[in-house]
């Protein structure tokens, strides 16, 4: 029942950080929609400049995260269980 509390944590506390970090240079824009309705609305230069950013990001982040589960986790996993089918 207590780890079930915790579920939000790993989650949550990263959100946390990144709100406390860049809320002074972006006003904490992490979600890409979000900046993108803000850039709309406000429809200034300064608004478009740094939109790049929250598009390119995430999906170099996707990138290195579907990198990563296909050649280190999914790779590890299947070694694991040709060990296991080997004994």
């Amino acid at each position: 029942m207590v780890l079930q509390a915790l579920a939000p944590l790993p989650i949550g506390f990263p959100v946390f950080v990144v709100h406390l970090a860049t809320i002074p240079i972006t006003g904490t824009g992490i979600n890409p929609a979000r900046s993108f309705s803000a850039a709309v609305a406000y429809n200034q230069a300064s608004a478009w400049h740094d939109q790049w950013i929250f598009w390119v990001g995430p999906l170099i982040g996707a990138a290195i995260a579907t990198l990563y589960h296909e050649h280190v986790l999914r790779a590890s996993a299947l070694k694991a269980l040709g060990s296991f089918k080997a004994g």
